[in-house]
């Protein structure tokens, strides 16, 4: 898959410290990703940031394997919905750095904690990197936000908060008529999460949405990115 290649390629040396990480997060459920998937990310993620405090480094780290199952969500329900059926193309929502985590005013209104700035500082240096691969050399940011190109966006994990929750009123009414009333928790959730004010790192991310969406597709809950829980 194109997220594991470009795990497979950043720099970072495994060491004694990628272990205890693999063991922490090993123990944590994620319902639409497999046990190796889960291993692979955490390793080489928790190698190329292995410079970073425990903390920073594992919440990084959670938020990107939180983010890589709304992917699988988005690719299994959304995606296509805002590739052949938007109805402001060729922007759609993008058309502003939704990637940006925090303003200046946001900053100052909401007096963010200290591990959610630099969590919003090193999710803007892991954005560039990301986008930069994905992107395979075409042009960002002609239009609209600075990672959207003329196929699309090039992040998988590394999305701010309100980029990887949003959703559009087209995409909602979409879910509601494919799955009815098992799609309003999660519409409802992706909404809250769109919109909350940003103080912590817990904030990064929506309780229960996960879950939701699982609900949401039924027997198709424990597809792992298309190619199951292998």
């Amino acid at each position: 898959m194109p997220i594991d290649r470009w795990l497979d390629a950043l720099p970072g040396p495994e060491t004694g410290g990628v272990d205890h990480d693999v063991t922490l997060f090993a123990g944590r459920g994620y319902p639409l990703l497999s046990q190796r998937t889960v291993r692979r990310q955490v390793t080489r993620l928790s190698a190329h940031l292995g410079a970073m405090d425990d903390g920073l480094r594992r919440a990084l780290i959670g938020y990107s394997l939180y983010t890589r199952q709304l992917d699988v969500v988005q690719g299994h329900a959304t995606k296509h919905i805002c590739r052949d059926g938007c109805e402001r193309p060729p922007l759609g929502c993008c058309n502003r750095s939704h990637n940006v985590v925090f303003s200046l005013s946001d900053i100052m209104m909401q007096q963010p904690s200290g591990l959610a700035l630099r969590m919003a500082d090193a999710l803007a240096r892991l954005q560039a990197v990301e986008g930069a691969h994905h992107a395979g050399g075409a042009v960002m940011g002609e239009r609209g936000c600075p990672y959207l190109t003329a196929t699309g966006c090039p992040l998988r994990l590394f999305k701010s908060p309100l980029c990887v929750h949003y959703l559009c009123g087209t995409v909602a009414d979409a879910l509601d008529a494919t799955h009815g009333g098992g799609a309003a928790p999660f519409v409802a959730g992706m909404r809250r999460a769109a919109t909350r004010q940003i103080e912590r790192s817990t904030d990064f991310m929506e309780p229960g949405l996960i879950e939701a969406a699982v609900e949401m597709f039924g027997a198709e809950g424990g597809m792992d990115g298309g190619h199951g829980n292998a």
